[in-house]
């Protein structure tokens, strides 16, 4: 059994995403005790946890009202950790979870530490799984918390399958309602083509707002994206210029950005038409809602099927959470929506109709869908799918609300 110690830690594969980005602090003197839990943070693609010695820590502390205070603070058992809980307490409150880690630990010191304000009281060596949970429970909690705009995510099953476009439309049609703020993330540095669907150069890369990640206020968040006319706001990765190599970035960077556009936009789709890269994972343990593209053909929806594994099984995805869009829908075709419901074991599916004519105008003339070809079946379609996102109510022609029943086929 794999356990954190004093002494070492067995390397693994990256854990699963957590609801939110978590910060946090190590308060010890001793390295020995920092360097396997420095091990353990590092397999969580979106934790940051700085290690601060006993006279950091109270330093940290004094200045806590100009800075964002941790979400969790881990402290070394050998530390004087009573002084410690009390100072936490009088400077953090109750939002900041404390957990004592303590090679000596007995009901006396279990029912002291719980008494001044630790989450809870973990005995070296122990099970990994126990630090997991609460991992885990501290993002949920902070994310419950928190009023943050919501996450849609856009991936194809394949190359090819149309994600980009209908993420750029969808997002152009939130944006278009003018009663709630939207922004678009497009992450695909290598064949990204957000800025020329909308026809407005970018002012910024996302790799420039990732290099200073740390210091985006939401002043800086503005400047950042590029607004287009419509009042949406966008960033993406490819740049015009020719490179040697394509920009990479960390997700915890990624993970930081993401947090800062959904403190200050209702909506925030992300075009992930690459697929799921580790980069990236941040975005798809955060969304409310992954729509995954395919096409009537059987390659797509194998890979979708193998996708939707990898959703749910390898980062423990809420089916609920996961919408399959079938793009340029005919009813001509042999495969029939019955049978795709079938092999990929869903309920429902969002049916786009094919307008091939529309859509290849659009991108050649730069003219988007949602403006010039508004009374389409296929933007009226995306303009369901942007209502399901905006969580509007239809009216009936008999006068009942009800919600927009778009997930029909």
């Amino acid at each position: 059994m794999n356990s954190i110690s004093t002494i070492s830690i067995n390397d693994k594969a990256a854990k699963q995403p957590l609801a939110t980005l978590i910060d946090g602090w190590v308060i010890s003197d001793n390295e020995i005790f920092v360097k396997p839990f420095e091990t353990y943070v590092s397999q969580w693609p979106n934790t940051r946890f700085s290690h601060l010695n006993s006279f950091e820590f109270r330093s940290q502390l004094l200045t806590i009202d100009s800075q964002s205070p941790p979400d969790m603070i881990i402290l070394d058992g050998k530390t004087d950790w009573v002084a410690a809980a009390e100072l936490i307490k009088t400077k953090l409150g109750n939002e900041t979870q404390i957990i004592l880690l303590t090679e000596n630990s007995d009901t006396t010191t279990l029912r002291h530490a719980l008494k001044v304000g630790f989450k809870d009281v973990l005995t070296i060596p122990f099970d990994e799984a126990e630090l997991d949970q609460h991992l885990y429970d501290c993002a949920t909690e902070k994310r419950n918390n928190q009023n943050q705009g919501q996450v849609s995510v856009f991936i194809n099953s394949k190359g090819g399958m149309g994600a980009t476009i209908l993420a750029t439309t969808v997002a152009h049609l939130i944006a278009l309602e003018k009663t709630t703020n939207t922004a678009l993330i497009d992450t695909d540095a290598q064949f990204g083509c957000t800025a020329s669907l909308l026809s407005t150069s970018p002012k910024f890369l996302l790799s420039d707002a990732l290099d200073q990640v740390d210091d985006i206020d939401e002043f800086a968040l503005n400047g950042m994206l590029t607004k287009h006319e419509s009042g949406l706001r966008f960033i993406t990765s490819r740049s015009e210029e020719l490179v040697d190599n394509l920009p990479e970035f960390k997700s915890i960077a990624f993970n930081r950005f993401l947090l800062q556009v959904r403190n200050n936009f209702d909506h925030v789709i992300v075009d992930l038409s690459r697929g799921l890269e580790n980069a990236t994972l941040p975005a798809v343990a955060e969304a409310n809602n992954i729509f995954i593209v395919v096409q009537q053909c059987i390659p797509a929806i194998s890979e979708a099927a193998t996708l939707i594994k990898q959703l749910k099984h390898l980062l423990g995805i809420n089916q609920k959470n996961i919408k399959i869009i079938v793009n340029r829908y005919t009813k001509s075709n042999e495969i029939k929506p019955d049978e795709i419901k079938k092999s990929l074991h869903v309920d429902e599916l969002i049916l786009i109709p094919n307008d091939y004519q529309s859509v290849n105008s659009s991108t050649n003339l730069g003219e988007l869908l949602a403006t010039y070809y508004e009374k389409k079946p296929i933007v009226r379609k995306l303009r369901e799918t942007s209502d399901f996102i905006m969580n509007k109510q239809s009216e009936e022609a008999h006068g009942l609300k009800r919600l927009f029943s778009f997930l029909r086929s």
